[in-house]
């Protein structure tokens, strides 16, 4: 992306108006009176001038030469102003209005032809549908927002103006600027992934904040992501039905699986945060650059019961209460009164006076256990509170270390909370909040320092059977590949299968089985895919009349269903399990997902307790491929089934790594065989020392 899309000399803002309150005329306005140094030229037909300035029929009827052209007028007109950017060569253009493919299909009609447009004539497109965009290193107010809060180290990519502007109003209120805000709409060309890579080289923004409903390319999002050194915070809404179907109409995106996105912003190393408060909450301690190095959390309060609130929540969110040492404890003793508490939480007691607060946090910060300070108060007759606000501000200066305010209250408190927010610092009413964003702010900073990545290249096999694959692959219909080829391709990549025969001659079978009994028995996937539910499976076959009567009963079963005589049945030795497990993966976006041009995010492979109970369980994880086989060994210790795999009361354990080299080859097959839609491997039976994939269901989509 070229500077002139954020850095433009000239500007031409069509659909002014002599009416201050018209959303052109607000952009103008803005624009014109934020300090921006460069050109700016009124267009509307109506005018022939807007308070004093020349205003301009069209886009054409400036001499100069223009960078940029901003669009407020009805989506009926904007693709004639479009038309006339083009003949003026101009580099970029902004289109505010909305009526495009968040309306449905003559607006999806109307934007695609606008976009292909401005493409073909090299012109880049914010928008439509968006709010404009800030750029406050060169003073530019290019939008419809009330106020701009001034400059900042935190860039803001939004896909919602409204959004866009609850933000703002917040950073107003609390001292914080922005480098950059930029309001995308309907992504109809720029989008999130270039504006991020190019944010990361900007020296003017050091985080990245994003609001986004859908994923213009979820893969390269994530590459994007783990190549980041600057931290990243998200917001992604859709995780309920309602809410991908609220996407939809908005921005005429569909929503990606919930999971997927979940499984994305945690493999980017992204903050995912839930509200606009807890996303500004995340801005405002990123823009001070003091990041916890380690897990270690202290707390000083002036009230007991908060301490212990805050002490439940450290071990909730996955913190750790810092050990404090002797030498630290030593120094509050002689300090605090013998009534205090001088172990980890350090209650100074309700009569606290400022000294007090003033000695334990600096005393606390030099403690080498302590990663993160959580300062208490609330509000008793002798608390100063302005003055322990105003304390904070000013250690927080001299330490690296971050510091958490929460002033319990209301009116009382509210002096000391404007005081801290003055200084651009974090202060909550709510202890829970408060702890839940120091977790995911040191999640986010320990694994910045602990990468471990994987490409898909790394993951590749020769694929000998992609011919195969491909003669039973339909176009866009999801079809069941035949069980013959998935053991082959699973094979393949090494993934362990029973020992097993496909057939539809008695005489085979009693063969196969004389030399595995005991043997189970079951209808091939293509004409059962459910087996337990039509009586499709036998399990423990011991004996050749037994394995005869079974064996006739499924061909009738399965006649009856499919209406086919003699059916090919599946013969395999049977494994006593010690656990059942489940492995199964979907995948979002098309067959050519891992290939340059492909869009979406690939598969997400879902893991946990298997067997007939999966769903009731419900005890998964996910996995976005390409993963690293660490990633992919934590994702499995997420898991409450790995106790038992782990030898749960005395039991021994079982072969956990072969079953984490389960998960990797089917990495490997997903990768090596694209055109695999969805795979449901379940049970996967571990035994004491087998990992084997007993049933196995690939469905292949173009």
């Amino acid at each position: 992306m070229k500077d002139e899309i954020l850095f433009p000399k000239s500007i031409a803002v069509v659909g002014v108006s002599s009416d201050k309150s018209k959303i052109g005329r607000v952009i103008y306005d803005n624009a014109r009176n934020g300090g921006y140094q460069g050109k700016i030229f009124p267009v509307n037909p109506k005018y022939d001038n807007i308070d004093g300035e020349k205003c301009y029929p069209t886009v054409n009827d400036i001499g100069d030469p223009i960078d940029m052209v901003c669009i407020s007028l009805p989506y009926q007109l904007v693709e004639g102003i479009v038309d006339d950017c083009i003949l003026k060569k101009v580099k970029s253009v902004i289109i505010i209005s909305a009526g495009f493919k968040e309306t449905g299909k003559q607006g999806k009609e109307l934007e695609e032809r606008i976009a292909q447009k401005l493409k073909s004539a090299g012109i880049r497109l914010i928008g439509p549908n968006t709010l404009g965009i800030i750029n406050n290193e060169i003073n530019l107010n290019l939008s419809f927002a009330r106020k701009n809060p001034g400059a900042g180290t935190t860039a803001f990519i939004s896909q919602s103006g409204a959004f866009c502007t609850a933000i703002l109003d917040m950073a107003l209120r609390d001292n914080i600027g922005f480098s950059k805000v930029i309001s995308i709409g309907n992504k109809a060309d720029i989008n999130e992934n270039e504006l991020i890579e190019y944010l990361q080289r900007d020296k003017s923004t050091d985080s990245i904040a994003i609001y986004l409903e859908e994923f213009s390319d979820g893969k390269d999002f994530v590459e994007i992501a783990q190549r980041s050194e600057k931290p990243m915070i998200i917001i992604a809404p859709g995780s309920s039905q309602q809410g991908k179907a609220a996407i939809s109409s908005h921005t005429g995106s569909l929503a990606s699986s919930y999971d997927t996105t979940v499984a994305a912003i945690q493999k980017g190393n992204l903050i995912k945060v839930e509200s606009s408060e807890e996303m500004f909450d995340a801005i405002k301690v990123l823009s001070m650059k003091k990041m916890p190095k380690g897990r270690g959390v202290a707390i000083v309060t002036n009230g007991g019961g908060p301490g212990i609130m805050a002490t439940d929540c450290v071990e909730k969110f996955g913190l750790e209460l810092a050990q404090i040492g002797d030498k630290t404890k030593e120094k509050l003793s002689k300090f605090l009164p013998i009534q205090s508490n001088i172990n980890n939480p350090v209650d100074i007691l309700g009569d606290a006076l400022l000294d007090r607060y003033e000695y334990a946090i600096k005393t606390l910060l030099d403690d080498i256990s302590v990663n993160t300070l959580v300062v208490i108060l609330t509000p008793q007759l002798v608390t100063d509170i302005v003055g322990v606000a105003k304390a904070i501000a000013d250690i927080q200066k001299q330490t690296s270390k971050p510091i958490f305010s929460c002033f319990l209250g209301g009116s009382d408190v509210e002096d000391g909370n404007k005081i801290l927010r003055a200084y651009g610092m974090y202060v909550s009413n709510n202890i829970e909040d408060t702890v839940r964003l120091i977790s995911m702010i040191t999640n986010y900073e320990l694994a910045r320092t602990n990468k471990s990545i994987r490409r898909t290249s790394d993951l590749l096999s020769k694929g000998r059977y992609k011919k195969a694959v491909l003669l039973e692959l339909k176009e866009d219909e999801a079809t069941v590949l035949s069980d013959d080829i998935s053991e082959k391709i699973a094979k393949e990549v090494g993934i362990s299968l029973p020992k097993q025969i496909i057939t539809a001659n008695i005489n085979e079978a009693i063969q196969f089985a004389s030399k595995n009994f005991p043997v189970v028995i079951k209808a091939v996937s293509k004409d059962l895919t459910h087996k337990t539910d039509v009586r499709g499976v036998f399990v423990d076959i011991r004996t050749i009349s037994e394995l005869q009567e079974k064996f006739n009963i499924l061909s009738s079963n399965i006649e009856k269903v499919t209406g086919r005589k003699y059916p090919e049945i599946l013969v395999q030795e049977m494994i006593e399990p010690k656990l059942e497990f489940f492995i199964g993966a979907n995948r979002e976006g098309g067959a050519d997902i891992y290939e340059k041009e492909g869009r979406g995010f690939g598969h997400l492979i879902a893991i946990g307790q298997g067997g007939v109970y999966t769903e009731v369980y419900q005890d998964i994880q996910h996995i976005l491929v390409p993963e690293s086989i660490k990633n992919i060994a934590e994702k499995l210790n997420a898991t409450k089934v790995v106790k038992i795999i782990d030898g749960y009361r005395g039991k021994p354990p079982l072969p956990k790594q072969k079953l984490i080299e389960m998960i990797d080859k089917v990495q490997r097959l997903l990768v090596t065989y694209p055109q695999i839609y969805s795979i449901d491997m379940n049970p996967v039976i571990l035994t004491e020392s087998r990992v084997v994939a007993v049933d196995l269901k690939i469905y292949i989509k173009s």
